[in-house]
């Protein structure tokens, strides 16, 4: 009986920290992923951003909707962050 609880409260465990890894290693690493600064200028980029065209299948996985996204949205946000100072 004991030994099934050990092993319980070890899949516990486990499984609470495979949720937090990613906040965990974002703690590690110094902090939040982005400060409030580049947050805002990724904020106002996505508003710019919005009013760029985009392809009549607008279903996220389709290989139009892929190729949009790396040949468009991307390079613009790039710039526009760039614009930004980030």
């Amino acid at each position: 009986m004991k030994r099934k609880i050990n092993i319980l409260l070890i899949g516990i465990f486990c499984v609470g920290l495979s949720g937090c890894y990613e906040s965990v290693v974002r703690f590690w690493n110094g902090g939040p992923h982005m400060s409030r600064a580049e947050s805002e200028a990724y904020d106002e980029c996505f508003e710019e951003l919005r009013s760029l065209p985009r392809p009549k299948n607008e279903y996220i996985g389709s290989k139009e909707m892929q190729d949009w996204l790396s040949q468009v949205y991307d390079p613009a946000e790039r710039e526009c962050m760039k614009r930004k100072g980030f």
